[in-house]
């Protein structure tokens, strides 16, 4: 089973790293559990705005890396781990929402876009466009994990 970490350290670590990617020149955002103030986090996700390459060099450079383990994740000193999530401008935000989850959560909206016939855009999109487009208010990543009451909202309103 995967170590878990309490959510403020793993925020903690997060940080350090931030401000080393703020200071490269990069955009930079949380993801996965810890942007959902989960209470116990197992890595740190993050989405990073620019080319891959570039931006897998530029974490393999950070000093508080222990190992890498694999292509676009990362052992730190502390013993948690940092999956990079390299992406583009134009489709950064999209890879945000996603990668943020949880994964229910996504594919539960993914369906929505199915069942109404509508395409879920990727490119150049707000988070809370995501939401709108289908006629659901935005859902704050930390109460993403509350799909029943979202699929009960949103049995009513059909």
């Amino acid at each position: 089973m995967k170590k878990r970490f309490e959510y403020e350290f793993a925020l903690k670590e997060y940080k350090k790293l931030y401000r080393y990617i703020k200071e490269k020149g990069f955009r930079c955002d949380a993801s996965g559990s810890l942007r959902r103030k989960k209470g116990d986090v197992g890595d740190i996700d993050f989405v990073i705005e620019g080319p891959e390459k570039m931006v897998l060099e530029i974490i393999a450079l950070y000093s508080q890396i222990e190992k890498p383990i694999n292509k676009y994740e990362f052992m730190l000193k502390s013993g948690i781990c940092i999956h990079a999530i390299p992406e583009n401008s134009s489709k950064y935000t999209f890879t945000l929402w996603h990668s943020t989850g949880p994964k229910s959560h996504v594919k539960f909206i993914e369906k929505i876009y199915a069942e109404k016939g509508i395409e879920i855009i990727e490119e150049n999109i707000r988070e809370d466009e995501i939401y709108s487009k289908i006629g659901i208010e935005y859902i704050k990543p930390e109460e993403r994990y509350k799909l029943q009451e979202v699929e009960n909202d949103q049995d009513r309103k059909i």
